[in-house]
């Protein structure tokens, strides 16, 4: 039996088989998925937040092969252990817990509600390593980078975004509280409107090699995608740069959120109360503005202007100033990254 997959699979494939998920090393099984949902645990004693789970269309019989491929290009097999289904009330008291919200409009729920009905528990033989298909970082590599380094604490900064000047008032944060920075932008994202892969990948490069010329700053890819899942996709995230070779990592406002469903720290504080069963250490903090007053980056009540005035920095914002061709202020972003962008950099 042949499937061909689509870049979604294709990255949940790559990420299983370099233990990028660990201790998850393979397609959830139905009891996995009950257990994931329920208690955050794959096995009794093994935390694990979010299902990795592989649906299909239709069932596949126990012990079947199957060849998958991308592009025609051959990544793996898959040896099924079993095919399953939930009923819809089961699917959507998982599809609740999973991505802490029951409105059916929120992007990752309505895809897990209304997808394939079918799940195949499997595992991924015959892998075939394909350099071209993806930008994939092996955590076996950075790892071993970190070790000829003498690298003992490392704090990872997640984004789906060009680095703008709020971004770097938390490297520098990273900076002075370890020592040591990974800057890991997540690609694989298809939205419009939001930036290409290879803008994300190209402008924070570009920032550790270029600008900061730092020893104490790495650079990697984690080549996944939005799951949209708030405060369980951020515990996964934190999970995974624990396998990267990461002790501490930055819990974002609103991370891994989308719209309204979450509240702006949510993300942050389920991390924090669950970072002891991740094993990394989760450095929260509140969101840094522009003080209007004296147009510096802060987090906190401006002690040298006392001025009330702040502007909040985003992505969106400057993503929006992009889709209108307007310049993008050097008090937003660093005018080297600035010029290495312009509308035709976002997903249209």
């Amino acid at each position: 039996m042949k499937i061909n997959i689509d870049k979604l699979q294709l990255s949940d494939i790559y990420n299983l088989n370099f233990n990028v998920f660990y201790p998850l090393t393979k397609f959830v099984s139905k009891k996995q998925f009950i257990n994931v949902s329920n208690n955050m645990k794959i096995e009794k004693n093994k935390f694990f937040p979010f299902p990795i789970y592989f649906s299909y269309k239709t069932k596949i019989k126990k012990n079947k092969i199957v060849k998958i491929y991308y592009n025609n290009n051959f990544i793996c097999d898959l040896k099924v252990n079993d095919s399953f289904t939930f009923d819809i009330n089961q699917k959507k008291t998982i599809g609740y817990k999973i991505f802490s919200t029951k409105n059916k409009e929120h992007p990752g729920l309505k895809k897990f509600l209304f997808n394939h009905d079918y799940f195949i528990d499997c595992e991924i033989r015959n892998f075939k390593y394909n350099k071209k298909l993806l930008k994939f970082t092996d955590p076996k590599d950075l790892k071993k980078r970190l070790q000829k380094n003498d690298v003992n604490s490392l704090v990872a900064f997640h984004t789906r975004n060009v680095p703008h000047k709020a971004h770097q008032w938390i490297h520098d944060l990273g900076l002075k509280k370890i020592n040591n920075l990974l800057i890991q932008p997540l690609v694989g994202q298809y939205r419009k409107g939001e930036y290409k892969e290879s803008i994300i990948i190209k402008t924070n490069k570009f920032l550790v090699e270029k600008i900061y010329r730092n020893k104490n700053v790495y650079f990697a890819t984690l080549y996944s995608y939005p799951r949209y899942a708030g405060p369980r996709e951020a515990l996964l995230h934190s999970l995974i740069r624990k396998n990267y070779g990461c002790t501490h990592f930055f819990g974002g406002r609103d991370h891994a959120g989308i719209d309204k469903y979450y509240d702006k720290y949510e993300s942050q504080k389920i991390c924090k109360y669950y970072e002891k069963k991740i094993g990394i250490n989760i450095i929260a903090f509140k969101e840094p503005y522009l003080c209007l007053g004296c147009r510096k980056i802060i987090n906190r009540k401006c002690k040298i202007c006392l001025s009330p005035n702040k502007l909040k920095i985003s992505g969106t914002f400057i993503r929006n100033l992009l889709l209108k061709n307007k310049k993008i202020p050097n008090k937003f972003m660093d005018k080297k990254i600035s010029k290495m962008i312009d509308s035709n950099s976002l997903i249209h």
